[in-house]
């Protein structure tokens, strides 16, 4: 008997339950587990092992408290018990029936439904000042019958109601505490999964057409700025115009602060860089980076971790032009390469013969048609870096299948996404 079914046995001996059945099991954290015994369902975390709570806002005290002020909304787990010992914890609540969202293949109009139904309970969760804030279609059971519930809330937190109602339609981050999911990104997955990438990109390109309007003006540098700031601006102006990032709507993919000016963009490389860097030791590492954008982690693992070399890879020359100038600002110089990673040619001869050490994919298999090449590419090398679209259970074993042994959560992006870190 394993550790963790030799603390699901004390459990069950302590909560006096005869038998249970394994519903879940993380897969980056097999110390946290979920069991269904009867119609109650338990989730039992071993405490001398689990190294995941810091990704989460609530510990199971934190979230059994949650749960009980929200006692009596419908659709909402009623808590039972929790239980803590010097080996676990255990949070025992009442069983909703029904098959995550995630799991079910539905129409337009049933998905309308399913999202009015849940509105409701965001609108009575908010009216109690909790905002749920990982609203993922995996949280979200649906029964044949049509009743919704939401389950799973160890990111939740307490709010004002208006702070909550935000957070959880919109998924905007007001209010402190990270939103991993929302009422409107549910739509969004949607959508995406409905809509070729090509005609996602036709659609923005059309509204930014319609509207055609610059939201994000480049700061005005003085006449005597440094050739830093005067190159940089020049290398945003690239990406702004570029179809490299939201196609047509003059925005950059990233933005940047630099001796008090801002350079807009539609995500923080700050704060991506502060997760990024301390992943693992690029020192002396060769790094490949599959869909590049404006090739600020190249430039950065170049510039401020020591990485011998770099290869910036991307499908669109002109944002090349971009990474250029960027390097060439932060004083080092990364390979580039143009390469559709959809084109017939054995563009994974070339990008191997580079011999990378590290490789990173974020936010790029979700853009390729043929994602199962792609992964058998990355499955060629022992580190791997990578960030998807789709929820963990569907990322992991996408990557425990071209030979990964060691996944790890390593951080979660501000879109509420889990960034892997995949070793053989």
């Amino acid at each position: 008997m394993d550790r963790a079914e030799e603390l699901w046995s004390k459990c069950r001996v302590l909560l006096n339950i005869p038998s249970g059945t394994l519903l879940w099991q993380s897969p980056n954290f097999p110390f946290r587990r979920v069991y269904v015994a009867n119609n109650i369902v338990c989730k039992v975390v071993d405490l001398k092992c689990d190294a995941s709570g810091s990704l989460r806002e609530q510990d199971f005290a934190g979230e059994f408290s949650i749960l009980k002020h929200c006692a009596g909304i419908p659709g909402v787990p009623s808590v039972i018990v929790h239980h803590k010992t010097d080996e676990f914890e255990v949070i025992v609540m009442n069983r909703f029936p029904g098959e995550p969202l995630s799991n079910l293949t539905i129409g337009w109009f049933r998905l309308f439904i399913i999202l009015a139904k849940l509105g409701i309970i965001l609108l009575r969760l908010s009216w109690r000042g909790i905002s749920h804030n990982d609203i993922l279609p995996q949280n979200v059971l649906v029964t044949s019958s049509g009743s919704v519930s939401l389950i799973d809330f160890d990111q939740a937190i307490r709010t004002k109601f208006l702070i909550a109602f935000i957070r959880q339609f919109t998924g905007i981050n007001i209010g402190g505490g990270k939103v991993h999911g929302s009422l409107i990104s549910i739509f969004k997955r949607y959508v995406k999964k409905r809509l070729s990438p090509r005609a996602i990109q036709f659609l923005r390109k059309l509204r930014a057409h319609m509207t055609r309007k610059k939201l994000h003006p480049l700061p005005v540098l003085p006449n005597g700025a440094s050739s830093q700031l005067k190159t940089l601006s020049h290398a945003w102006k690239i990406a702004q115009d570029s179809d490299a990032n939201a196609p047509g709507q003059h925005l950059a993919y990233y933005s940047l602060s630099l001796e008090g000016y801002y350079f807009p963009g539609e995500r923080p490389w700050i704060d991506r860089w502060n997760m990024l860097r301390s992943i693992t030791d690029y020192s002396g590492k060769r790094i490949l980076e599959l869909g590049c954008n404006m090739g600020l982690l190249s430039t950065f693992l170049l510039k401020d971790s020591d990485a011998s070399s770099a290869l910036a890879v991307d499908n669109d020359d002109k944002i090349l032009d971009a990474v250029k100038l960027i390097s060439m600002a932060f004083g080092v110089k990364p390979l580039l390469k143009v390469q559709d990673l959809d084109s017939p040619e054995d563009w994974e001869t070339k990008l191997s013969d580079f011999k990378p050490d590290i490789v990173f994919t974020l936010n790029v298999l979700n853009w390729v048609q043929d994602k199962k090449r792609l992964l058998n590419f990355l499955g060629r090398f022992r580190e791997v870096i990578f960030e998807g679209h789709d929820n963990l259970d569907i990322e992991s074993k996408r990557l425990s299948d071209v030979g990964f042994k060691r996944i790890n959560i390593v951080g979660i992006s501000e879109r509420g996404r889990e960034v892997l870190h995949c070793r053989k």
